[in-house]
């Protein structure tokens, strides 16, 4: 099978399984200043893992040796959804079941599919789960642009996208278009971000982010020095990717398992929950509602904080 051929099986196999773009860029090393500078201004706070192995961030190759090509794939989670007025809010990509394993899942079955028409391919399936310059790679792919807020932004599909990468150890077909920078002047992202931690791209101070405060951060509100407002949000923040004017590009199109959480615990779903319901909810009830849910990456006790600050 030539690399066209192949390339036309796993772009109709994207689709089948629901992703909206597919692109594939060759293997190379990746330029690491804007990563370096990041770090060396201290952006990444508690993330200290960042820190680490910075060699497979820059060479893919020592994830699986003898890297030949880097396949992106965009999951869509663009929704229409309200959290009622005063309800605690939650990132639009955290309101339903994990991603990590939703497209993992979807990943391996694309490996699966190579690995029957190519036996000799070898490849390994990672979403956001590995040291990987995901939104770089998928940039190189053709799939966007990597804009001032830090996000990838495809001007088809805009920003409401989760990246997922298949590294393979056979050439395919690459995607050669290069997405021109889309935000040019345009500073609604820094400029909506309430605590001043988004400074244009690369330039993302974590310890001022609510984002971080309310999922990585392990520090509680009492023992911050200089406590970040959250603006009713305990877990996430779209602030700056509402701001976008790409945020408006894309359909509503959602993956079934990416809609907002609804059990029998929550029968009138997980956006319906008042501060209270949070407030009141046992530990025991808490793993049980969000046992899927990327919440449990917070946990208990940091959900609750993060609730004692709104």
């Amino acid at each position: 099978m030539n690399t066209q051929e192949l390339h036309t099986k796993i772009a109709g196999w994207s689709e089948e399984l629901g992703f909206v773009a597919y692109g594939a860029a060759p293997y190379r090393q990746m330029e690491m200043e804007l990563f370096e500078n990041y770090l060396s201004l201290g952006f990444n706070a508690g993330m200290r893992y960042l820190e680490r192995n910075r060699d497979i961030r820059a060479d893919i190759n020592l994830l699986l040796p003898g890297a030949s090509s880097v396949l992106c794939f965009l999951a869509p989670y663009k929704q229409k959804f309200v959290t009622a007025e005063g309800n605690p809010k939650i990132a639009s990509y955290a309101l339903g079941k994990d991603y990590h394993p939703v497209i993992r899942e979807r990943l391996r079955i694309i490996l699966e599919r190579i690995k029957e028409y190519m036996p000799d391919a070898n490849g390994r399936v990672f979403t956001d789960s590995a040291p990987i310059l995901e939104r770089s790679w998928a940039a190189a792919a053709g799939l966007g642009f990597i804009g001032r807020n830090n996000f990838l932004i495809s001007r088809e599909h805009g920003l409401h996208t989760l990246i997922g990468i298949i590294v393979l150890d056979i050439p395919v077909k690459y995607n050669k278009t290069v997405v021109r920078d889309g935000c040019g002047r345009c500073t609604a992202c820094t400029d909506s971000c309430p605590t001043g931690a988004l400074g244009g791209k690369g330039q993302l101070d974590a310890s001022k982010c609510i984002s971080y405060q309310t999922i990585e951060s392990k520090l509680f509100r009492s023992e911050e020095r200089a406590p970040v407002e959250r603006k009713g949000w305990i877990f996430g923040c779209d602030i700056c990717m509402e701001a976008c004017p790409w945020s408006g590009r894309g359909e509503i199109l959602c993956w079934d398992e990416f809609v907002p959480l609804k059990n029998h615990l929550i029968p009138e779903g997980i956006l319906s929950l008042t501060k209270k319901d949070w407030q009141m909810m046992e530990r025991d009830k808490f793993e049980e509602i969000l046992r899927d849910s990327p919440l449990k990456r917070a946990g208990y006790e940091k959900i609750m904080d993060n609730l004692e600050g709104l």
